[in-house]
């Protein structure tokens, strides 16, 4: 009697098996769970197969809630997040392919054992700092470096276009729009390549802009050893501290190695800071042996947990004219970064934080 498995035997040759058996190995060498086609993606992930085969074959807008996030310095950002299905898929992708491979040491962002306080400590007790941000760092990441990257780390070409497209988005008017007048040059070259980019919002978004990062971020350590700097990166932040000297000298190889890269430097937002003015990384303060958060931060913090405790929440909000519905979440996230960088004062916030009779 013919069984389904002596069809598909006889239906392929051995160098056909042999090929399937080094792709697999390939792949567990790696530490990399072992899938062949987005089908079979589907069925280890527990998603629909027919919902993200036509999300692979659509634009994707579709399968995104998208608004506008105003920034401190004018203008607005657009968040895209993905609605339920394709988040799980980019969050299982995450937890299972992308977290597998390691960014480069000097990422201090959006991975597990890092964060922004490890990212300011690198830069204490300098003369100087140099801080360069990356133009539109989601933006430049394209669906063809995505694609790139999931075959770079052993995945078949057929399934690593579906898992580039899985992960991005094909921007539209409504993300253009956002798009600033010295940001034109960008938005032209995203418009003529016609590709998919890395959303902001997505769970996977992050690493995988990490992991494309790692060239990089390898080549900007190699400048930064040689000149006897320290070198750190969070998110599109890029901090580097030594002499003033050094920092004014290396900041022209350091555009050119992000453009050698196809990223952009933000100009307008490229800081050389001396040591006994305002030292800050990513918002927290260098200037002492011991990074802190910023005077101005905690003052606010104290300002509302005082009102808060002494005249009542309602008339607090009322006197302050703050208008924020999602005041109390607000104050308790910046009560939790204060902990997660000042231990002890965090914990003091949060016992006044709990002291507070909140309005049902």
């Amino acid at each position: 009697m013919t069984t389904p498995l002596n069809n598909l035997e006889q239906a392929h040759s051995a160098e056909y098996f042999k090929e399937l058996e080094a792709y697999k190995a390939v792949l567990e060498k790696n530490g990399f769970p072992v899938i062949y086609t987005i089908n079979h993606l589907c069925l280890l992930a527990e998603v629909n197969f027919e919902i993200i085969k036509n999300i692979c074959n659509s634009s994707r807008q579709d399968n995104y809630n998208r608004f506008k996030l105003k920034k401190k310095r004018g203008g607005f950002r657009v968040i895209q997040t993905p609605q339920d299905e394709l988040k799980y898929l980019q969050r299982w992708i995450l937890e299972n392919i992308l977290n597998k491979k390691q960014s480069h040491k000097a990422c201090k962002g959006f991975d597990p054992e890092t964060s922004i306080k490890l990212n300011a400590e690198k830069h204490l007790n300098q003369e100087g700092i140099l801080k360069i941000d990356l133009l539109r760092f989601y933006d430049s990441i394209n669906e063809k470096r995505v694609y790139g990257l999931f075959k770079s780390l052993g995945y078949h070409p057929n399934l690593s276009v579906s898992l580039a497209k899985i992960c991005t988005i094909v921007p539209d008017k409504f993300l253009f729009s956002s798009f600033k007048k010295k940001e034109q040059h960008l938005k032209q070259k995203i418009r003529q390549d016609s590709l998919g980019i890395v959303p902001q919002g997505a769970p996977s978004s992050p690493k995988i802009t990490n992991l494309i990062a790692i060239k990089l971020d390898n080549r900007l350590q190699k400048l930064a050893d040689k000149h006897k700097l320290n070198y750190t990166r969070y998110a599109d932040d890029l901090t580097f501290s030594g002499t003033i000297e050094t920092l004014t000298k290396i900041k022209k190889v350091v555009y050119r190695i992000i453009k050698d890269e196809n990223l952009y430097p933000n100009y307008s937002k490229t800081k050389i800071l001396k040591r006994g003015n305002p030292f800050f990384v990513t918002g927290l303060c260098v200037q002492n042996s011991i990074v802190t958060v910023s005077k101005k931060k905690k003052l606010e913090i104290e300002h509302h947990l005082h009102h808060c405790i002494k005249n009542g929440v309602l008339s607090h909000l009322t006197t302050s004219k703050i208008t924020n519905r999602n005041f109390k979440d607000w104050l308790l996230g910046n009560i939790a970064f204060v902990n997660g960088v000042e231990r002890g004062l965090g914990e003091k916030y949060f016992k006044q934080f709990n002291e507070i009779q909140w309005p049902i």
